[in-house]
């Protein structure tokens, strides 16, 4: 649950700088009818003095509870709420819808415009995805990394860098998870290699199952 209010109001602060993701003129009106119904829950908060997590729960909870009120009615449109692109695009679609069907959610983003910039940075991220294959190798040093091999027998290396979800499964005795099945979700960033004295792209594990 967190992680989806997380990522619900992570795409909503995108939306309010980006417009170009399009939806199917369909949706439109379902859109702005969960907008419309969050905003009800959203203008009732005083934001101005809420932290970072704070806001998350505030602006994060009357989207859940909007869009387990319409499930089916977002099925019918296209969006699957236990798929994380999906739910993703769904954030991001009625975050747009938000800009121009709630006044106070922009007021909001005024009223304490410092969380909202350090958490808009927080959540500015490269390209992600997803790998499922099986987990060859776990190793181990300064930053930890997983190789994990494709049904096509490419090993991919992704890096653990931070946090994620699932790292309870690899933590404590993480060789019972060597050859077995694993799907790991990244996100692509620019580190400096200091040998090469360049900026390389690497894969950083954002969630593993």
């Amino acid at each position: 649950m967190k992680t989806f209010i997380q990522v619900c109001f992570g795409l909503l602060l995108f939306s309010c700088v980006s417009f170009a993701q399009a939806v199917q003129p369909s949706q439109t009106d379902l859109l702005k009818k969960l907008a419309r119904e969050a905003c009800q829950d959203i203008k009732q908060v005083d934001f101005s003095q809420k932290s970072e997590e704070e806001m998350k729960l505030a602006l994060g909870l009357p989207l859940v509870t909007v869009f387990g009120r319409h499930q089916d009615e977002l099925k019918a449109a296209g969006y699957n709420l236990l798929d994380a692109k999906s739910s993703e695009k769904l954030g991001n679609d009625v975050g747009v819808q938000l800009v121009f069907e709630c006044p106070d959610f922009m007021n909001m983003m005024v009223k304490n415009s410092k969380v909202v910039t350090d958490i808009a940075q927080h959540n500015k991220q490269g390209p992600s995805g997803t790998i499922s294959g099986t987990l060859v190798n776990i190793s181990g040093g300064d930053f930890s990394y997983l190789q994990v091999a494709d049904d096509k027998g490419k090993i991919e290396k992704l890096w653990w860098m931070e946090y994620f979800d699932g790292a309870n499964l690899l933590v404590g005795n993480p060789q019972n998870r060597v050859n077995k099945p694993i799907r790991v979700r990244y996100v692509e960033k620019e580190m400096f290699n200091s040998m090469l004295k360049d900026y390389v792209k690497i894969k950083v594990i954002t969630g593993v199952e």
